[in-house]
């Protein structure tokens, strides 16, 4: 005999709501081209040119060549897919603001000693998705069959029933639960299998099961970003060695809302349908320091190279969420979840450049970056626990190195305009195979994850210098695509997704 549970419902965790793990990880630790237009439109690649407030956050020694000092501020839009869940597809935004104050030194090797702050919009989080699920069917020795989140919920709240501990958020919204008299108190999202004793005619609880979903549909946006904030000091010396260090403050506002729906196919022919909405923040503040060096090895030539250490960022971050879930357009539950603080090491990155000029008027840089994602650390006041064990664990399994290569030109046909193009590569921060690890005990509650590939950018850009100042303008092209996943099945194919965006800017700038 089975008895079948359609309706579902919410009730009260006592766990905190923990949802770091390696994906949210790879979020904070890589960051997107920005900066001022000049820095953008040739792709980033200044490292070794210098002479550019925005590699104060790159090669902290670029500043070093500055002979006057500068100030100049820029703004900007990002513009992605059409906006979801109330939410634009559209960001205007403070993309830079920075000084440099360049101080002739009139003795000695050091010729210019020079003091600068910069403000850059180190990530923008906007990202929108309206992603129907694909490949649901598969085809098995029996005949088709239709996979559904409500597999892995199942499976989850079998462990936790076997192990009797129902602190998991997955496993207690969904499993129904009786009084101690057998009357049911609350219906499960899954279903309840049954056989019959022959000994005693009783029915014999066997475990949980899911069932097939004929449609589901994700729906989701991200929003915020992390601002970045550098004090730098340089050091020109004999117009040969230039040195640099900057210190790094962040700030982290990310967001991120879902809206996931399912369509299921019951035994007895009958459909219903639920919709589960999670909603999540992550705010937190870090720090951390980057050293530069740029050299002209041969005396009678322009050409120089560049090299940068940047220590890991520590931050100290605060989670906070809650869900909704709605079954047949009928409000079940709600709940919020307390805030969790935690700690989290973003890895070392190395980077070397070069660069070369043709008098006043050509100027070509390469740059490339390395950082192993696979390093990032979890912690939670410094100790390891079991929880950040296991992700971080997962993070050394199924992320890896990230090689970022950047190239980047700047034609001048005349003294005043210039005309700038550059190139971004970004490797794929997680291998092929990673997947999400959701515990029977565990408090996350979205099932959903994305297997992100590599990043191109292409960019473009035109400025112009008069008396005292100069104004720049740059876009930027950035595309990415994706392997989607609603939920974990070993059967579930991947939903290709794209992550595509324009950006444009303007920077005004002062010297003096």
């Amino acid at each position: 005999m089975k008895r079948l549970f359609i309706l579902a419902s919410l009730v009260a965790l006592s766990t905190t709501m923990m949802a770091q793990d390696m994906f949210e990880a790879t979020n904070f630790a890589t960051k997107d081209l920005n900066g001022t237009a000049r820095y953008v439109g040739m792709g980033g690649a200044l490292g070794a040119l210098g002479g550019e407030l925005s590699l104060m956050s790159s090669n902290p020694a670029g500043t070093g060549l500055f002979r006057k000092s500068d100030a100049a501020f820029t703004l900007g839009g990002v513009f992605g897919d059409k906006g979801v869940l109330g939410h634009d597809g559209s960001r205007m935004s403070l993309d830079n603001a920075g000084i440099i104050i360049s101080l002739p030194m009139d003795e000695g090797s050091v010729r210019y000693f020079n003091f600068g702050v910069n403000y850059v919009k180190n990530k923008n989080f906007l990202f929108n998705q309206d992603t129907p699920i694909q490949n649901l069917t598969v085809p098995t020795a029996a005949g088709p069959v239709n996979l559904s989140q409500t597999y892995q919920i199942a499976n989850l709240s079998n462990q936790a029933y076997d192990n009797d501990v129902w602190s998991g958020a997955l496993a207690d919204m969904s499993a129904p639960l009786y009084d101690d008299d057998g009357t049911l108190t609350k219906y499960g999202l899954i279903g309840e299998n049954f056989v019959t004793d022959p000994a005693t005619g009783n029915d014999v609880f066997t475990g949980y099961t899911g069932f097939g979903a004929d449609k589901a549909n994700m729906r989701k946006s991200t929003y915020g970003g992390i601002t970045q904030a550098d004090i730098n000091l340089s050091l020109n010396v004999l117009d040969k060695y230039f040195f640099g260090a900057s210190v790094g403050l962040y700030d982290i506002d990310y967001n991120r809302e879902s809206f996931y729906e399912e369509l299921l196919g019951l035994p007895d022919g009958t459909t219903a349908f639920y919709d589960f909405s999670n909603w999540y923040r992550t705010t937190g503040d870090g720090v951390d320091l980057k050293l530069g060096f740029i050299c002209r090895p041969i005396d009678d030539s322009p050409f120089r190279f560049g090299l940068t250490v940047h220590t890991p960022t520590w931050y100290k971050m605060e989670d906070f969420n809650g869900s909704t879930l709605f079954v047949n357009d009928t409000f079940v539950s709600e709940k919020t979840f307390d805030p969790y603080y935690y700690d989290l090491r973003t890895p070392w990155k190395l980077g070397c450049s070069l660069g070369y000029t043709i008098d006043n008027y050509f100027a070509i840089g390469a740059e490339y970056e390395y950082q192993d994602l696979s390093s990032m650390k979890y912690s939670e006041d410094g100790h390891q626990t079991s929880y950040f064990r296991t992700q971080n664990d997962l993070i050394s399994k199924n992320l890896k190195g990230q090689n970022t290569f950047k190239v980047g030109m700047e034609v001048k046909p005349t003294n005043e305009f210039s005309i700038r193009a550059g190139y971004n590569y970004v490797s794929a921060p997680m291998k092929d195979e990673a997947y999400k690890v959701i515990a029977y005990d565990s408090p996350f509650t979205e099932t959903d994850f994305t297997n992100w590939k590599a990043i191109n950018r292409f960019t473009v850009g035109l400025g112009y210098r008069y008396k005292g100042g100069y104004i720049d303008v740059a876009y930027q092209y950035s595309g990415q695509k994706g392997d989607f996943y609603a939920f974990d099945d070993v059967d579930l194919k991947p939903t290709e997704i794209e992550n595509n965006r324009s950006q444009v800017m303007c920077t005004l700038g002062f010297r003096f």
